[in-house]
């Protein structure tokens, strides 16, 4: 399992606030150009204070179960988004 993410300048309009939280994940089959055999579930939004944007993205290399999501779930609580930038 690889969790990345990813903090950019905002403008996305019709964002919401990133809620670090696996159970909101959309999950897709793949990725962009690869194959990951247990796919991709990704998080968006905008950080602390609306001034970035963030992209989540799990990389799961088997189907994901109930444990592996629980340790990515782990892994989601210890990501610290900075207050601004």
């Amino acid at each position: 399992m690889i969790v990345w993410a990813v903090i950019f300048d905002s403008g996305w309009k019709g964002e919401t606030p990133i809620q670090l939280d696996m159970a909101r994940a959309k999950h897709v089959a793949c990725c962009e150009a690869t194959r990951v055999a247990g796919g991709e579930d990704e998080l968006t939004g905008y950080g602390r204070g609306s001034r970035y944007s963030v992209i989540v993205r799990v990389y799961f290399g088997s189907k994901p179960t109930r444990a592996l999501r629980a340790e990515a779930q782990r892994a989601l609580d210890r990501l610290q988004l900075p207050a601004s930038r």
